[in-house]
């Protein structure tokens, strides 16, 4: 394979995962034009969110058989395409129940994107390299969440929430024709071996009892549950509570990622002075600093925005350096077959990712403080499983890179 191709492809990937993505950041801002639109209230709105999440903890496992049996490009390929048609649904959808089905098929496309694209960067780079690819990668598909809703909120300036879907439909068909044009096939047709339901069965059983894989797994999954308590109710209580602009809110989101974004340009060379496992404890530090204070603020301050969002920026600092090393060791610490690895990590991430929305949908009432209890409680809940993660330290196994294909 020609190198130029082999570092083109987290690109281009990436950039196809920052489609999927805007698939909920774009339209956070156009939430209350579209419960006018379709007659829903603030939960069922936030819904339409859960459901996406829901749709994305469905189908791993199944990906991640079928990645390891029948290669990594025809699976990701296959499921762009039914993406961007479950997209084209939603931007034609004219009830909540079409937007719904749409919602579900999109999420749930999410994993064919998410399983094979990490496994074949898991397989193609060795441990730091691939950290800092990872962390690369990271801080471009934040771009979602920290443009999307600004982006999303000039969108609507010239058309409505549908515009939103055309143009995230367009964005993955361009995304998907350059990975067909550019992304390697890092499972081999002698590697690939016929699906045994008890030798899958054995497989998955192992990961989930493998206790660094999941005491890791458990402290990722909380400080992202975190994360989308912010981004299924921030845009309620700013624009509706706090009655900011839609152009506001996306200035905010903007400023939250940018130093998510930083953290991880950080993760580059931290990584390397103070290896995966002390760069964890740093972020993990700042994480729960954050958490506390957005909870202190929020009692302090019920009724002023700028303290708790200055308590939000620190916990974007700290889950920056966190997530990419956290990423990478979770993988490696089974020594199971990539796909299952990767697909048994997306269900738990996506699996924390709907329990994070749904939270927000349940307990968010519009004040600060409600979303505040949650996303202090998730990282306190977080840091609390840290002591657990020692045992993970003598657990890693190695990944043999195929960066030669």
């Amino acid at each position: 394979m020609k190198a130029s191709h082999l570092a083109l492809f987290p690109f281009f990937l990436v950039f196809y995962e920052i489609g999927t993505y805007l698939s909920n950041d774009m339209y956070l801002p156009a939430l209350p034009d579209m419960m006018q639109d379709l007659s829903l209230n603030s939960a069922q709105a936030q819904f339409t969110l859960t459901m996406w999440f829901i749709g994305q903890a469905i189908l791993p496992l199944l990906i991640g058989v079928m990645s390891d049996r029948l290669g990594r490009r025809p699976i990701l390929l296959g499921g762009g395409i039914i993406y961007i048609l479950a997209t084209v649904l939603c931007a034609m959808s004219h009830d909540v129940n079409t937007l719904l089905l749409g919602r579900l098929i999109e999420g749930s496309m999410v994993a064919t994107m998410l399983v094979p694209g990490y496994a074949a960067i898991h397989e193609l780079y060795e441990q730091n390299e691939a950290i800092k690819i990872l962390a690369l990668m990271s801080s471009i598909s934040v771009l979602a969440p920290a443009l999307g809703p600004l982006f999303g909120s000039v969108v609507l300036l010239i058309s409505s929430w549908r515009g939103i879907f055309w143009v995230i439909a367009l964005w993955c068909l361009i995304a998907i024709f350059y990975l067909w044009k550019l992304m390697p096939e890092t499972q081999p047709k002698e590697k690939r071996e016929p699906i045994q339901l008890p030798k899958l069965a054995k497989s998955y059983f192992s990961v989930v009892t493998n206790v660094p894989f999941m005491s890791l797994m458990l402290v990722t999954g909380f400080i992202f549950a975190g994360w989308i308590a912010w981004i299924s109710a921030g845009a309620i209580l700013i624009i509706e509570n706090f009655h900011y602009s839609a152009l506001a809110f996306g200035v905010i989101q903007a400023a939250l990622f940018t130093v998510y974004i930083l953290g991880n340009h950080l993760v580059k060379y931290l990584v390397d002075k103070l290896g995966a496992i002390r760069l964890i404890r740093l972020g993990l530090m700042i994480t729960l600093a954050g958490g506390v204070l957005v909870l202190i603020t929020s009692i302090v301050f019920p009724y002023t925005l700028y303290p708790f969002l200055a308590a939000m920026l620190l916990y974007s600092l700290g889950s920056s350096l966190c997530f990419s090393p956290l990423n990478r060791l979770i993988i490696e610490s089974s020594n199971e077959p990539m796909g299952i690895r990767v697909a048994t990590f997306t269900v738990f991430f996506s699996g924390f990712a709907a329990f994070g929305s749904a939270m927000a949908g349940l307990f968010f009432s519009g004040s600060i403080a409600s979303l505040a209890y949650l996303i202090a409680g998730a990282i306190i809940v977080s840091y609390l499983i840290k002591p657990f993660t020692k045992i993970a330290q003598t657990g890693y196994h190695d990944i043999q890179p195929r960066n030669k294909i």
